[in-house]
């Protein structure tokens, strides 16, 4: 099975890592070492989740309008720039994408 530990093919975990999971498993808590890890995953995932949606909400309240309106707004815009606007647009952007990203591990 080698040195490292692939769960769904995203994360890669160094074997030593899932040593400690073992006693978990041995007190009949999860089956194996692999449920252990995919608990472990799902619970942070989910914490990411909630992070990046409350960041999310947080500009929705600020512009009053969804990321992909705003981002028409972005790019809709001519004349001169707003600096802060344009912050908070890859802010936004980021949010999003990281949403997305650990919306696949719940």
């Amino acid at each position: 099975m080698g040195d490292i530990v692939n769960y769904f093919g995203y994360v890669k975990v160094p074997r030593k890592t899932c040593k400690p999971m073992y006693k978990i498993v041995k007190t009949d808590l999860y089956k194996d070492e692999n449920e252990v890890l995919h608990w472990l995953v799902h619970n942070k995932a989910e914490q990411k989740i909630d992070y990046y949606d409350k960041k999310i909400s947080e500009m929705e309240k600020k512009y009053k309008m969804d990321f992909s309106a705003f981002e028409n707004r972005i790019h809709s815009r001519t004349g001169e720039k707003n600096f802060e606007e344009l912050n908070d647009f890859i802010l936004w952007g980021g949010y999003v994408k990281a949403y997305k990203y650990w919306k696949q591990f719940c």
